[in-house]
């Protein structure tokens, strides 16, 4: 017992005289070294928060690409608290603005049959080369109910939906990243009464969330039938909503992926 004692005093006394060491040399770093170290450990936190895909994490035969270093951290950036409160405002279009242009100049246009019309609007402008928000309903619904996805940019979508005389009743969120859930916040404020729904796995970071849906789980918007499917991966929550006609049950059915799915890479 007493040699175990004196063992654990020595030990002790190593590992305080290291602390000690280790703090006085960080209290010795001057302002340029400690901006250096910060630099470097808010770059290597957004190299291992960044949601895109990386060789060390997939096989050599994964159909993912490789992605560089600076657009890893860049996406990393993207994924955090900061992006969500301050870019996710700056970019939306101003109830009384244009809508900015569209990278390639796409616009809005509807397409499917008369029981399941999808209306797709091009949305944030020129950022991040763009994105989609889609208005989906049932051209025979004498309530002209309709479903929103991911309507990031919430005032394009709202006028989309009054030039369609369209009443938005559920709002489909497919994964948390703001240019995705950033209007959540504006539509449910704007269309009182709104369903806000997401996958059961996304933990509290959906703006105006009311409802939950589980791997497999369908609600309905009139004839609209929507089932949620859990695919974690872009994030842990992501879904891709599966939306069918009651009244036209063999017809083709709309899935709504997100960013599960990218032109020419992996989401």
């Amino acid at each position: 017992a007493a040699l175990l004692d004196s063992v654990r005093m020595v030990v002790i006394s190593y590992v305080r005289a290291a602390v000690s060491a280790t703090a006085s040399a960080i209290w010795a770093l001057s302002l340029r070294r400690w901006g250096l170290l910060s630099l470097g450990s808010s770059l290597l936190y957004l190299w291992n928060i960044s949601t895109l895909s990386s060789r060390r994490r997939n096989s050599d035969n994964s159909p993912c690409p490789e992605h560089g270093p600076l657009l890893r951290i860049m996406y990393g950036l993207f994924s955090t608290w900061l992006a969500e409160r301050v870019l996710g405002h700056l970019l939306h279009t101003r109830p009384d603005e244009p809508q900015a242009e569209q990278i390639g100049g796409t616009l809005p246009s509807v397409m499917g049959p008369r029981e399941l019309r999808i209306k797709v609007v091009p949305i944030l402008g020129a950022a991040f080369g763009g994105n989609y928000a889609y208005l989906i309903w049932d051209e025979d619904d004498p309530d002209r109910r309709a479903i929103v996805v991911d309507p990031a940019d919430p005032y394009p979508v709202l006028r989309a939906a009054e030039e369609e005389r369209l009443n938005v009743e559920v709002l489909l969120t497919t994964h948390w990243h703001f240019d995705h859930s950033g209007g959540n916040a504006t539509f449910a404020r704007e269309v009182p009464g709104l369903r806000v729904v997401a996958s059961d796995r996304e933990r509290g970071r959906v703006p105006a969330l009311t409802e939950r849906l589980a791997d497999e789980q369908t609600i309905a918007v009139g004839r609209l039938l929507v089932t949620a499917h859990s695919v974690p991966g872009h994030t842990l929550g992501s879904a891709v909503f599966q939306i069918s006609s009651s009244a036209a049950p063999a017809a083709p059915h709309a899935a709504f992926t997100g960013d599960t799915l990218f032109c020419g890479g992996c989401g």
